[in-house]
């Protein structure tokens, strides 16, 4: 059994992370929105519905960004945020946080996306836990990590 140290998410970076989920899944509808509401400009103030629509159009980032951060930062969210250590074989991840464990069977992870200093571990289409990489104590344990997520997607 392999042992980390103890890391927690920050609302910081939850936030960063939800937002760049959410435009990365929806680039697409934004764009289109702004194309539209580009093309209406020269409506705009003559036709009520062509200047509600283009000052929603570019209004829509900015109120789901803000909404989003809201979001992540609202009291339901409040455990995620708690320290937590992880603990790790060939069969299953350990969480531990605030008291509570959390065995993840490791044949269970449906995706698992890599960044720079961190993992998203998916458990559901919209759910996944955040695990930095940072927290290891050796370069083998990571590896050791890193192969038990690859060898279960």
């Amino acid at each position: 059994m392999i042992e980390t140290k103890a890391f927690s998410l920050t609302k910081e970076n939850y936030y960063k992370i939800v937002l760049l989920t959410r435009f990365k899944k929806s680039w697409w509808l934004y764009l289109i929105m702004i194309l539209i509401a580009i093309f209406n400009l020269p409506k705009f103030g003559n036709d009520s519905f062509s200047t509600f629509f283009i000052i929603f159009s570019f209004a829509y980032p900015f109120i789901i960004s803000i909404y989003l951060y809201f979001w992540t930062g609202s009291k339901d969210h409040k455990p995620i945020f708690s320290k937590t250590t992880l603990s790790f074989n060939n069969e299953y991840l350990l969480f531990k946080r605030a008291g509570n464990e959390s065995k993840l069977v490791a044949n269970s992870i449906q995706k698992a996306v890599s960044k720079n200093n961190y993992w998203l571990i998916y458990i559901a289409k919209n759910q996944f836990i955040y695990v930095p990489k940072q927290i290891f104590y050796n370069v083998n344990d990571l590896e050791a990590f890193s192969k038990l997520i690859k060898q279960n997607l």
